[in-house]
């Protein structure tokens, strides 16, 4: 797979997600819609200065962990569908050697994302040591996440000597697939706060949860093609 490839490849496959699997693909929408409602109630869309206020606020927090939460569970039915080369009965199914693996996945980024919004300091300098802690990280563990969704255990150990080699490769591509959603997710939380109207405001949220469904499935379509660009997983 190439750079190029790679991008047409994430994007098509992302949205061919979303059209199979709509009711799945609700899920982060309506994650990050809920925590849209709860920066509605603290007033953060009413000026500059009521955003920098609620931006730690614990309620905004809290719903920012069951949203990033929703993104991670994203993987299991992106991973499934594309394994099985656009198979939306297999996205939809469950059994229980596949869930187990993913569990454990699972707890491990939801670990993650508490000690990084609920124990590490909030300061510019450690929200900017934690991003590129993830972007190293990340890259490293790609196999064994993607293999557990299909009931195939991949130790991390084995995931990271495999991959290592192709980190840089894996944080540019990353990167690359995410910037361009990243860039309008967050104009619209911007305009969100300009938008004359309580209405308008809503409009706008609303697009932008749409927009984050499409950035968690595009997210788990890249991290299949980069934990297969050089193996296939297999059993």
């Amino acid at each position: 797979m190439t750079f190029w490839s790679g991008l047409k490849y994430t994007y098509r496959e992302s949205w061919a997600f979303l059209w199979a699997c709509p009711l799945l693909a609700l899920i982060p929408v309506l994650a990050e819609f809920a925590q849209h409602a709860a920066e509605m109630h603290l007033g953060m869309y009413a000026s500059v200065e009521a955003a920098q206020a609620a931006e730690n606020d614990p309620l905004r927090m809290a719903f920012g962990f069951l949203k990033t939460t929703a993104l991670s569970l994203t993987g299991y039915w992106v991973i499934r569908y594309l394994a099985g080369n656009r198979d939306a009965q297999a996205a939809r199914s469950f059994d229980r050697r596949s869930v187990a693996l993913y569990a454990v996945v699972m707890l491990f980024n939801i670990a993650l994302v508490a000690l990084q919004l609920f124990v590490l300091p909030r300061s510019g300098t450690a929200l900017i040591v934690g991003m590129l802690a993830g972007l190293i990280i990340t890259p490293l563990l790609l196999r064994w996440f993607v293999a557990a969704p299909l009931g195939i255990f991949i130790s991390p150990v084995a995931s990271a000597r495999l991959m290592l080699p192709q980190v840089p490769w894996a944080i540019a591509f990353s990167l690359a697939v995410m910037l361009p959603l990243m860039i309008p997710h967050y104009a619209l939380g911007a305009a969100a706060i300009f938008a004359p109207g309580y209405a308008l405001k809503w409009v706008v949220l609303i697009a932008d949860s749409l927009l984050v469904g499409w950035m968690a499935a595009a997210m788990m379509a890249a991290s299949w093609g980069i934990a297969t660009r050089k193996i296939p997983i297999t059993a």
